[in-house]
């Protein structure tokens, strides 16, 4: 999208997790942080601390004084997360104290990482390792503070409702990431949006506070791009891209013209 006295900003749609054998990524995202003036992700990666995450977790994830995990699961998601955090290698007993949302999070790390997928091998990691090179300024659409608070507030329904679709993703396996993979390289939006939003077909509630609510909020800060003069480079997951109530769609209604390269 252009807008005034040049501005431009060129959204990119990241696999938060690849493998080493995805890389050499398309030689056209070398091209965009060239381009770029700044870099604009879902949060500053270039301020990562991880003792401070440590600390936020240790703050925001435990489970209220003397409530463990076991009394806020349904008995039968109790015991499939015990038996699927097991095949990871995790005795659950070591994470009682945890909200589901962090077990969620947890489990899907583990199992994408048993898969060869690793978020350190990510677009956003290649993109910031790029940037610290060629000196680009990095800046987040939101703070880690922000997105703890997201996934802590959501109500204990929706909490079990997330971490029973991230162990059925688990069970689906590579075969779905590889798909994703596939569709991503070749900007096959259409099959990436179909992957993505399946994920959520059964939790709509879910989808509507971790995605569509968030992509709102990012309207107006990308619209406050546009009229800086400044190059954006703006990185974030592909599903915010695609599906019902992206950002290119909601860019739309608003009567921006957004162009695809």
């Amino acid at each position: 999208m252009t807008g005034k006295n040049g501005s431009e900003v060129t959204l990119l749609g990241s696999m938060h997790v690849l493998r080493p054998s995805d890389y050499p990524l398309p030689p056209n995202i070398d091209a965009l942080i060239t381009r770029a003036d700044r870099i604009v992700m879902e949060v500053d990666l270039d301020d990562f601390d991880p003792v401070a995450q440590q600390r936020l977790v240790l703050e925001t994830a435990m489970l209220p004084q003397g409530t463990l995990l076991k009394d806020v699961l349904d008995d039968g998601v109790y015991a499939k997360t015990a038996q699927r955090m097991g095949a990871l290698g995790v005795d659950l007993g070591a994470l009682e104290r945890f909200e589901p949302w962090f077990l969620a999070i947890t489990a899907l790390d583990l199992g994408m990482r048993k898969l060869g997928y690793q978020s350190e091998r990510g677009v956003e990691q290649y993109v910031v390792g790029r940037a610290h090179a060629t000196g680009k300024e990095i800046v987040g659409l939101e703070t880690i503070e922000f997105q703890m608070g997201l996934f802590d507030a959501l109500p204990p329904e929706q909490q079990q409702a997330l971490l029973e679709q991230t162990l059925d993703e688990l069970d689906e396996g590579a075969s779905v990431l590889d798909h994703m993979v596939v569709a991503w390289r070749a900007g096959e939006l259409e099959s990436l949006s179909s992957e993505l939003f399946e994920e959520f077909a059964n939790y709509p509630g879910l989808y509507e506070k971790l995605v569509t609510k968030r992509n709102s909020s990012w309207i107006p800060l990308l619209e406050g791009m546009l009229g800086d003069g400044g190059h954006h480079l703006v990185v974030v997951g592909a599903l915010h891209l695609v599906g019902p109530g992206n950002v290119i769609e909601l860019l739309k209604k608003r009567g921006h013209e957004v162009e695809r390269l």
